[in-house]
């Protein structure tokens, strides 16, 4: 057996977290302990010659070589959150669900895995992926590279009653919203930004035409996730509600929120905050009669339309 062959064997061992004793190694393949020493030297050397994320250390205690990584590892307890996080998001479908948490846990040694499979092993047995079944992680990693680059391209799109057609977008971020990844992206068409829900993208390609949009009117993510709700797309307005559930839940949905009084006679919170319109109203009119908006008058008028419209679907099925 050649020193090439037993030093792979040793590298490899080294890689799966083995503890490695010099004079065990030699009595295995044979040879002295001063050949074993060479080997070490080589694996050592070759480490650093490729700029590996390792070092090669010798433990006291254990009696033997180890492999130590020199990069920030992921702990098992931040693993398990990202885990969690995926599975409650059922945006993957279960082909790129299962290759990403398997990533994740290779980062782990083997006893920590161990640890983390009967934690998640219940919630991904009864995984329900969305129904698109589209893969992503190629797409929003593309998309991203676009966004970088500010690249112009052409889509094919199909909307939400089925119809296909090709859109010039530039893209500008990608949020992910209630189960969906949206590229938001500058449109040729409607000469306005627009969201695109990543899996009915199904095609793509640079576009001939090219948009260019200043540093100014670019969309910033952080900031979009401030106002939007639902990914619905409208005007931005600032508004009043009196609320009279729990107010940390209205205050976790709109970021921008504040309370301006609370009355704990009435269990009442008068809370303002900036919002896009369309979302916000969807929100609102799903808290029923725990909400009341106040102002301002157009955004009342939009409510009491909203609910005159679904009263009248409700009185014509009783006439």
């Amino acid at each position: 057996m050649n020193s090439a062959y037993r030093q792979l064997y040793i590298f490899q061992s080294l890689l799966t977290n083995h503890i490695l004793n010099k004079s065990h190694l030699a009595d295995h393949f044979d040879v002295t302990e001063r050949a074993i020493q060479r080997d070490f030297s080589q694996i050592k050397q070759f480490i650093f010659d490729q700029q590996l994320p390792y070092q090669l250390t010798y433990s006291r205690k254990q009696s033997g070589y180890q492999l130590t990584t020199t990069q920030e590892q992921l702990s098992k307890q931040t693993v398990l959150l990202l885990i969690k996080i995926l599975l409650a998001s059922r945006s993957l479908n279960k082909t790129e669900l299962n290759a990403t948490i398997a990533s994740l846990l290779s980062t782990l040694a083997h006893t920590e895995q161990a640890e983390v499979q009967p934690i998640i092993k219940n919630e991904l047995f009864y995984y329900q992926p969305l129904r698109h079944q589209q893969d992503l992680i190629a797409l929003i990693w593309q998309l991203s590279r676009f966004i970088a680059h500010q690249t112009t391209i052409d889509i094919d799109y199909r909307n939400s009653k089925n119809h296909t057609e090709t859109r010039t977008i530039l893209p500008q971020t990608i949020i992910f919203s209630e189960y969906y990844f949206y590229v938001v992206a500058y449109s040729a068409k409607y000469q306005d930004n627009r969201y695109f829900r990543l899996d009915r993208i199904f095609n793509y390609h640079l576009s001939k035409q090219k948009i260019h949009r200043s540093r100014a009117e670019h969309v910033s993510g952080g900031q979009l996730r401030q106002v939007v709700q639902f990914m619905q797309p409208g005007e931005k307005v600032t508004i009043q509600f009196k609320f009279s559930g729990v107010v940390e839940a209205a205050l976790d949905r709109f970021p921008t929120a504040r309370v301006i009084t609370a009355k704990s006679t009435s269990h009442t919170a008068l809370i303002e905050t900036e919002v896009v319109d369309n979302g916000a109203i969807m929100w609102l009119l799903s808290q029923g009669p725990l909400v009341k908006v106040v102002s301002p008058a157009s955004f009342v008028q939009q409510i009491r339309e909203s609910l005159a419209k679904t009263l009248k679907l409700y009185s014509s099925e009783m006439s």
